[in-house]
């Protein structure tokens, strides 16, 4: 997934994709954790077209 520069710098970084997962749990919606190609951390984001599924949600 690419991100723009604006809205790589408006959204909050994780150090690891276990950290993200771990925040999308606690969400009132569901989120995805994805590496970002210019920060090189993690985000958030309620897009899933072509996204791996994460493990909390193959758990279920």
């Amino acid at each position: 997934m690419k991100t723009r520069p604006g809205i790589c710098n408006r959204k909050k970084r994780y150090s690891s994709r276990e950290a993200a997962e771990t925040a999308a749990v606690s969400a009132p919606f569901k989120l995805r954790a994805y590496r970002c190609e210019l920060c090189r951390k993690y985000h958030l984001t309620s897009r899933t077209k072509g996204m791996k599924t994460p493990r909390h949600e193959l758990e279920l």
